[in-house]
C-alpha cells in the first residue's frame, strides 16, 4: 500500500473494510475483507460484529443498503460504498509496522498464503500475538500446523536443538508461538531452557515492562510458573549442600571405617566441605548475632552449577580414607538431580509439557500444587512407582511421572541418604 488510504484486498468478494492502527493517532492501514471469515475464525469478531454491538448493527444495515442499491453481488461494489469498522491496537508486537503483519493475520484467517511461504521465528511471534490480540488462536493454529512452519524451522534448526547462540528473545518468540499455536515441542524445549538458563527479566530490581513485546511477559499464568519452577530446583540443589553440611556438624560419626582417626576425618573433611563450597561461592558464612541479608538467588545456568559441583576432590585425611568424604556421596545424588534437567537427555519434566498444562492444570502446575512433606530417594524416578500419598492417577497418560518428578523438587524436606546402604 504506497497510499496512506490505499485498500489491501485480502478478500476480492469482502463485505468490509478494516481500517486498522496501533494506537490513537497512529498510521491507519485498511484492508478489504469478508466478514463471515473473520467471525467464523475469531471470537473478538464474532462478537464485535453480532448485532449485539453498533459495528454490528451498522454492518447489516450498510450491506442490506448495497442489496437495495443493486450490488447484490459484492464482489462488483465499489470499494466505497463498502462499510468501514476501526480497530485499535493490535497487541504487544515487535514490528516497526502493522502494515504487513495485520495483512498476514487476514490471510491466515481467509486461508490464504502468508506473504512469505516460510516465515522466520520473529513473524510467527507476532503472529501469535495478534492472534491472541483477537481471541483467533485456534484458527491461527490449524493454519500453522496446516503449513508445517514449526517443522520447517526445526529442520533448519538441526532438528530443534537450541542453537549456543541463540538469544533469549529467540527462546521466547518460540515459546509463545509454541503456547498459542498448540505446537507442544517447542512448548516443553524452551520452556525448560528458561528455567535452566534464567531470564534477564528475572533479575533484582528488573521491573515488568508492559510496553514490551507479548513474549517478554508470558502469558495465562506461564511465567510465573516458569519462575516459580526455577526457585524450587534452585531450593533442591542447595538443600543438596545444606544436606552434608548438617550432616558433618551433626556430631554423628560419618567416617565408616572405625579407626581411631575416624573423628579427624569428619572433621578434616567438614573443613575441606567448607572451603569448597566457600570458594565455589554456593556458601557464605554468616553470623546470626545480627543478620540483615536479603534473600538471594542463583543467577546463571543451572546445569553449570551442577557441573562446577561435581569437581569436589577426593579429599582424605590419610591414605586410609581414600573413599571417605564429599565425592563420594554427593556425586551419584548430582547425577540424580541432573537426568532430571540435562537439556541433552529425553527427560524433559521440568519443562512444561502442553497436553497437562492445557487440561490438567490444576493437578498438573507447580505453582498450584501443595509441597509434599517429604521426599525419600527412589529407586528410580521414572519408573513403575506408585504416586505419592494424596495424589490420584488422571486421564493424561504422561501426568504420573511428571508429578513423580515434581514431588522431588517440591518437597519441603529431602532424604537424600535413604540409599545409603544400597
Amino acid at each position: 500500500m504506497a497510499e496512506k488510504d490505499a485498500i489491501l484486498v485480502v478478500a476480492p468478494a469482502g463485505d468490509l473494510v478494516l481500517d486498522v492502527s496501533q494506537a490513537e493517532g497512529a498510521p491507519r492501514f485498511s484492508y478489504r475483507v469478508d466478514s463471515k471469515a473473520l467471525r467464523g475464525s475469531s471470537r473478538y469478531f464474532e462478537n464485535l460484529l453480532s448485532e449485539r454491538f453498533s459495528e454490528g448493527e451498522q454492518l447489516s444495515a450498510a450491506l442490506a443498503a448495497l442489496k437495495l442499491a443493486g450490488h447484490s453481488n459484492l464482489a462488483d461494489a465499489p470499494v466505497d460504498a463498502l462499510p468501514r469498522i476501526s480497530i485499535v491496537d493490535v497487541g504487544r508486537t515487535s514490528a516497526s509496522t502493522i502494515q504487513n503483519l495485520l495483512a498476514d493475520f487476514l490471510r491466515a484467517v481467509h486461508g490464504e498464503d502468508l506473504s512469505v511461504a516460510a516465515p522466520p521465528v520473529p513473524n510467527l511471534a507476532n503472529l501469535a500475538v495478534v492472534a491472541d490480540r483477537f481471541d483467533a488462536t485456534e484458527t491461527l493454529s490449524r493454519y500453522v500446523r496446516r503449513k508445517r512452519y514449526g517443522a520447517l524451522l526445526d529442520a533448519k534448526s538441526a532438528k530443534g536443538r537450541i542453537s549456543i547462540g541463540m538469544t533469549e528473545e529467540r527462546v521466547r518468540q518460540k515459546l509463545l508461538v509454541g503456547l498459542l499455536f498448540d505446537h507442544a515441542p517447542w512448548v516443553t524445549r524452551y520452556s525448560k531452557h528458561l528455567i535452566l538458563r534464567d531470564s534477564s527479566q528475572w533479575q533484582p530490581g528488573v521491573e515488568e515492562d508492559h510496553t514490551r513485546p507479548l513474549w517478554w511477559n508470558l502469558p495465562n499464568g506461564v511465567e510465573d510458573e516458569l519462575i516459580q519452577r526455577r526457585e524450587y530446583i534452585l531450593e533442591t540443589i542447595n538443600s543438596l549442600q545444606s544436606h552434608f553440611l548438617r550432616l558433618y556438624t551433626s556430631g554423628e560419626r560419618q567416617c565408616k571405617l572405625g579407626y581411631d582417626t575416624s573423628i579427624q576425618c569428619d572433621s578434616f573433611q567438614l573443613g575441606e566441605m567448607v572451603r569448597f563450597f566457600t570458594r565455589l561461592g554456593t556458601l557464605r558464612l554468616q553470623g546470626t548475632i545480627y543478620d540483615n541479608t536479603e534473600p538471594t538467588y542463583h543467577s546463571g545456568d543451572i546445569e553449570r552449577l551442577l557441573e562446577s559441583l561435581r569437581q569436589c576432590s577426593s579429599y582424605q585425611v590419610d591414605r586410609n580414607h581414600a573413599h571417605c568424604g564429599l565425592r563420594t556421596r554427593i556425586l551419584p545424588l548430582v547425577d540424580l538431580i541432573q537426568n532430571q534437567l540435562c537439556l541433552d537427555t529425553t527427560s524433559l519434566d521440568i519443562g512444561l509439557c502442553l497436553e497437562c498444562w492445557n487440561n490438567h492444570r490444576d493437578t498438573y502446575a507447580w505453582s498450584e500444587a501443595k509441597r509434599p512433606v517429604l521426599w525419600a530417594q527412589p529407586r528410580s524416578l521414572t519408573g513403575n512407582r506408585m504416586l505419592s500419598k494424596g495424589h490420584q492417577r488422571t486421564p493424561s497418560s504422561c501426568l504420573h511421572r511428571h508429578i513423580v518428578v515434581r514431588d522431588l523438587f517440591m518437597a519441603t524436606e529431602r532424604d537424600w541418604t535413604a540409599r545409603d546402604a544400597y
